[in-house]
């Protein structure tokens, strides 16, 4: 048993201000959210058909619209519900089937609140979901396709930047996400897969496993930048890794802000040791090359009607682009803290009009690098099959 957070002498009473849950394709994740750090009585993981998370104490209040019983039925957890007593507060997690799962505590970071998370595992999913990539690999071959990995950014909990009137960056990036991945998918010889499909938290070392088990050819990370002043910040930019740093201020911060997903996840801290040895390796310095141009490429493309700022291809260091596997960049598509920009990331149209620009750049780079894709696609595209 686990004794996640501590008490506060003469502090406010925690209440229970949020009871929510992410579904994805390979379990589930349930959080309490508080108002301040509780002591609480939880397994940290196991098997088991339902569990139980107690909060010690006089009973705590809940604010306005936090349910007693939270119904979910989504294949891994059935419900979550709330009950209290003299003892305490207890929540008491029904799953579908005894299934393993994860328990833990995130204390408040910036504007989220003390949590308490319980992550619940499908049996055979993630090793089906696998599968299911590798196949995309075996099968690309035969078939002379070009995979591209679409990552939509962020995703479940983490929301990413905030804009005007609840725009949140998680769900415009999953938009132009989709979009991009159905655009791509018109032109024959390509096949973009996207690395999430929902609203679910992926760590960020998964984001690039999940892109080299289906053996793509080019990831493309899909965000949305935000300046810390309300309402500044215009414009597009790309990025691809640094290995000695960030181009500027400005860029470190935001690769900060980026990389900071997995701690709103729960995912710790990893060490880099295992990058070290393959730093100067003749793979990594080819992928960054490929990089560079991939995402001058694509901007050159986002850019040629001009209606947003050009802020140019910059470098950083992404923990999302550290596979050595493939070329790999990251699309800050616009600023969702400027109210224009948040409304165009909102807009249908525009997240289409992106999405084009982003495929045409994807094809015309595939054209450069001389990767090639099928060879019917010649006629359409304007590209030779190489």
């Amino acid at each position: 048993m686990a004794l996640a957070g501590a008490a506060v002498a003469d502090a406010p009473a925690p209440v229970l201000t949020g009871l929510r849950s992410w579904s994805s394709p390979t379990g589930c994740r349930v959080v309490l959210d508080f108002s301040d750090m509780v002591t609480c009585v939880m397994p940290d993981s196991g098997l088991a058909g339902a569990l139980v998370v107690s909060v010690p104490g006089p009973p705590l209040a809940r604010a306005a619209g936090v349910p007693d019983r939270l119904v979910v039925r989504d294949g891994a957890v059935d419900s979550v519900t709330v009950s209290s007593s003299d003892a305490g507060t207890r929540f008491r997690i029904d799953l579908h089937e005894p299934m393993r799962f994860r328990a833990f505590s995130l204390r408040s970071e910036q504007d989220k609140p003390f949590r308490i998370v319980v992550d619940v595992s499908r049996p055979g999913a993630q090793a089906a979901e696998d599968s299911s990539l590798a196949v995309i690999a075996r099968t690309k071959k035969g078939e002379r396709v070009r995979v591209v990995a679409v990552d939509a950014g962020h995703g479940g909990e983490d929301i990413g930047a905030r804009g005007p009137r609840g725009v949140l960056e998680k769900t415009t990036n999953l938009a132009v996400a989709r979009a991009l991945a159905e655009e791509l998918n018109r032109t024959p010889g390509i096949r973009a897969v996207l690395t999430r499909d929902g609203d679910y938290f992926i760590p960020l070392r998964e984001r690039y496993r999940r892109a080299e088990l289906m053996k793509a050819d080019l990831f493309i990370s899909i965000h949305a930048n935000s300046s810390p002043r309300r309402g500044h910040g215009s414009g597009t930019e790309v990025y691809f890794l640094s290995l000695r740093g960030a181009t500027d201020q400005a860029t470190k911060d935001l690769a900060d802000v980026e990389n900071a997903a997995d701690l709103v996840g729960g995912i710790p801290p990893q060490a880099e040791d295992d990058l070290v040895s393959i730093l100067y390796d003749v793979k990594r310095a080819s992928a960054l090359q490929q990089s560079q141009l991939l995402a001058e490429t694509l901007l050159d493309h986002i850019t040629e009607e001009r209606k947003l700022e050009v802020r140019g291809v910059k470098q950083a260091g992404f923990v999302v682009l550290k596979s050595v596997e493939f070329p790999s960049v990251l699309v800050e598509t616009a600023f969702i803290n400027n109210p224009v920009e948040a409304r165009l990331l909102a807009s249908r149209e525009f997240q289409r009009e992106i999405a084009r620009e982003l495929s045409a750049g994807v094809l015309a780079y595939l054209d450069k690098s001389h990767i090639g894709y099928a060879a019917e696609t010649a006629g359409a595209s304007g590209g030779a099959a190489r």
